[in-house]
């Protein structure tokens, strides 16, 4: 099976585990359900900070799409196949939870985000060196710890637990709910995930939940995204009702459930969860909200592959966010281009301190960057351009808007740069065919 019929299959199982963490009262320290979680080695060892102590906390959360437990009749009914292909995740979820718990931000990483992954020992025992590729591609070969240690590497934040929930626990814990209410605007169809939803205000489950959260064809990955904040939020409203919080028989459900296909870190012990639960028994609804990974090109060509590219200025200042514990801040305005950076080739000319940065900065942005030496730079930055390149010229001069043109025809479709002493940086530009700006949702938001 290719990877692209594999896409989603997994999708939001992560938020069952994300539930569990932040809806869990009492009921979360008790013997029966912390007996039932399983736990692997993510940090070595190495202990964390208590969760008793009001300090702000990142949880990572995977959805794996182990499978193991669901009959060939589930199988077949949700779409996913019968053959095995291995362990994959295609659900990333950065849970990020404020100090004394007065908010929770959870970020949706895209699992086709093009990042740094560390060196680390492959499933059969190889050393995989260090290389440039798609963020999920760690889980595949190198596991929980090598996923939580790229995530980390790629946002700057420290990841103080690890959370995974595996393909069925999706399944068993929409289903312990009773079922979770969506609003439609037109009707979904999708053949691929079997989705088939009319428009309007519904209760689905099992199935047909499922295939709302993994869909992708019917739209593309960002427009899976929302569909699956949208889900979180009524998720979460579901099981903070008093329908399900208030109702023995469905919260041990509902612990059952989500605690028998979860793994967590070798830190998420009894105490520590307990000692969550007890920061999250007063949480707002308000005060948990949900946004991805700002990005600037959705389908940026690397290595032979479509990959997803984030802002160089807005991904930054999120995580800057979430490690100062503050509030989601509005991102910078990028301006939308026909061609996007990762189409285009630049060759920064210069060998000083202005032209190091022009490359490092062209580099982040997503262009195909080479450097040549060159003359002495000069007082102002200079675009040397041919004009059969008018399209690409516009994103160039977007991004470098107080640069000076010169024309010269015939000189092919690399564009030269001369960063001058002017030379402060670029401004942000997206993909308009290939990206859209982050958006941020409340859990209490209403459905319709």
């Amino acid at each position: 099976m290719s990877q692209g019929k594999r896409v989603g299959r997994i999708a939001l199982a992560g938020f069952s585990a994300l539930i569990l963490v932040l809806s869990m009262t009492a009921w979360a320290a008790s013997e029966k359900y912390m007996s039932a979680l399983n736990t692997v080695n993510v940090f070595g060892g190495l202990a964390g900070t208590s969760a008793w102590s009001g300090e702000p906390m990142n949880v990572l959360i995977v959805g794996s799409d182990e499978r193991g437990d669901l009959s060939r009749a589930q199988r077949r009914k949700t779409g996913i196949g019968q053959a095995d292909f291995g362990r994959h995740t295609d659900t990333i979820l950065l849970a990020h939870i404020g100090g004394d718990l007065g908010k929770v931000t959870v970020v949706s990483i895209p699992r086709d985000s093009l990042v740094d992954i560390p060196g680390h020992t492959g499933p059969d025992g190889e050393e995989i060196k260090p290389y440039r590729g798609k963020i999920n591609s760690a889980f595949g070969t190198g596991g929980a710890a090598t996923t939580v240690k790229t995530v980390q590497d790629a946002t700057g934040l420290t990841i103080d637990h690890y959370v995974e929930i595996d393909f069925g626990g999706f399944l068993k814990t929409v289903k312990a709910v009773g079922g979770v209410n969506v609003c439609l605007e037109a009707p979904l169809y999708d053949e691929r995930s079997r989705l088939d939803l009319p428009a309007g205000k519904q209760k689905i489950g099992g199935s047909q939940a499922l295939a709302f959260v993994r869909a992708r064809y019917i739209d593309n990955d960002f427009g899976r995204t929302q569909r699956q904040q949208m889900f979180l939020s009524a998720l979460a409203q579901k099981v903070s009702s008093s329908e399900v919080l208030l109702n023995p028989i469905a919260m041990n459900s509902l612990m059952d459930a989500v605690a028998s296909s979860i793994t967590t870190d070798e830190r998420l012990n009894r105490e520590n969860m307990a000692a969550i639960a007890a920061r999250a028994a007063e949480l707002d609804l308000d005060n948990i909200k949900f946004t991805t990974v700002p990005v600037s090109d959705g389908d940026h060509l690397y290595d032979g592959e479509s990959t997803v590219l984030w802002d160089p200025e807005a991904a930054p200042a999120l995580f800057e966010a979430l490690r100062e514990d503050q509030p989601i801040p509005t991102p910078s305005k990028a301006t939308a281009v026909e061609v996007p950076p990762g189409d285009i080739s630049i060759a920064v000319v210069g060998d000083g301190p202005n032209a190091q940065a022009a490359v490092a900065d062209l580099t982040e942005a997503g262009y195909q960057v080479t450097q040549q030496s060159g003359s002495q730079e000069t007082t102002q930055t200079r675009i040397e351009y041919d004009p059969e390149w008018p399209k690409s010229l516009e994103t160039v001069k977007t991004s470098l808007p107080a640069a000076e043109l010169d024309k010269s025809p015939g000189s092919g479709e690399t564009f030269r740069i001369y960063p001058g002493d002017d030379y402060s940086g670029l401004q942000p530009v997206r993909a308009a065919a290939t990206s859209v700006e982050s958006t941020v949702r409340k859990a209490s938001d209403s459905l319709c």
